[in-house]
């Protein structure tokens, strides 16, 4: 009795799990194919950049490489003051401190990464190198930003495991473990009328300042996947 009880919802169960099965296949067998050998990565990054305080001078492409599909480089000023912005489209771990060693020209100076942490933004990283004062982080797509690997992959979790991710990745959409990372590089002269150590902390006030606006709008215009 108790087999003939269950036996309605085995079948409906089966029912659905077959039906959603035949969904899934059906929506990749009507996939385009796509020639991956004959397709370029387009720049998706935008060209303006508005950043509080700041006047946009330039911008410019970065090369690509083995963990990013492409980038830009922005210059801002404000008065006498100026600051550099690098983003890297990248696809990678969110292993800030390997980005920098591999791909930056201030790889001597990596072990000097420190790690700091803002309510409104997350984790980043400062270090000042030869008159250059840095602030670096990945902007996530989700979540707020992070400098190590183990940072980003908790981020991942936290914020890309929701239920209203389930659908687009079930229908091939997107991804369910997002690895998307615009990791940044903002740097600006250290000023040279004070203490080192007082100059570093002012030119840090203002790349945090900086930080702060950047990462709220590239969030909110993040590009696509």
């Amino acid at each position: 009795m108790l087999n003939l009880t269950w036996q309605p919802a085995r079948i409906s169960l089966l029912a659905i799990t077959v039906g959603g099965t035949l969904l899934v296949l059906g929506k990749l067998l009507t996939l385009p194919k796509v020639d991956k050998t004959a397709t370029q990565p387009v720049n998706t990054l935008e060209t303006t950049v508005p950043l509080s305080g700041w006047q946009l001078l330039n911008n410019s492409e970065l090369k690509a490489n083995k963990d990013s599909r492409f980038g830009r480089s922005y210059r801002f000023q404000q008065g006498k003051n100026t600051l550099n912005a690098d983003v890297h489209y990248m696809t990678s771990d969110g292993n800030v401190s390997r980005y920098l060693f591999v791909y930056s020209p201030i790889r001597t100076a990596n072990a000097n990464l420190k790690i700091k942490y803002q309510l409104e933004t997350g984790f980043y990283g400062v270090l000042s190198d030869k008159g250059q004062a840095y602030l670096t982080a990945c902007v996530n797509p989700r979540g707020k930003s992070t400098v190590t690997e183990q940072q980003f992959t908790q981020n991942r979790y936290t914020s890309d495991l929701k239920l209203n991710r389930i659908l687009p990745w079930v229908l091939g959409q997107e991804s369910l473990i997002d690895r998307r990372c615009l990791w940044t590089v903002l740097s600006t002269p250290v000023p040279a009328n004070s203490t080192p150590e007082i100059s570093e902390e002012a030119a840090y006030k203002t790349l945090e300042t900086a930080w702060l606006s950047w990462h709220q709008w590239w969030q909110a215009n993040y590009p696509p996947s």
